[in-house]
């Protein structure tokens, strides 16, 4: 099995402290010698975002989840083909919602992570909601929680 971590899930998982590390790190330690683990490379962009807005005693902490994360994780790029399955599926999430253009762009990172986990065969793990809904929009969409 294939799956690609949310970037809520790694912010979890380095994080000891959190709710969902216990779960999470439980989840990575049952997975098999087959199973592989992604990282998109979105997930590194927002951990960077992160770094840059954190206070600077906590700087050199979350550098080191970043290059841990890089370490730890294989990434995954995006594609091509994931653009053009992107336009249609955030089309049919703005219909299904009925959410007009201007709202809809807080979704398309969700949406990208979706499309990529879609192209790449992998199964998503994440804690957003929206991927219920993205999974009623395309049945060969597999999400999963591991916090539940």
């Amino acid at each position: 099995m294939k799956y690609l971590l949310d970037s809520n899930i790694i912010s979890d998982f380095y994080d000891p402290l959190s709710v969902g590390h216990p779960q999470i790190y439980y989840r990575l330690t049952q997975l098999t010698a087959n199973d592989r683990v992604f990282v998109s490379i979105l997930s590194l962009y927002e951990l960077e975002y992160g770094f840059a807005n954190t206070r600077e005693d906590y700087k050199p902490t979350v550098r080191r989840k970043i290059q841990e994360t890089q370490q730890d994780f294989e990434i995954l790029p995006l594609s091509y083909q994931g653009a053009r399955l992107f336009g249609e599926l955030k089309k049919a999430l703005q219909i299904k919602r009925s959410i007009n253009k201007e709202n809809m762009k807080k979704h398309t990172i969700d949406l990208i992570f979706a499309t990529e986990a879609l192209i790449h065969q992998c199964v998503l793990v994440s804690e957003d909601s929206i991927y219920r809904d993205i999974q009623l929009l395309n049945p060969e969409f597999k999400y999963e929680s591991w916090l539940k």
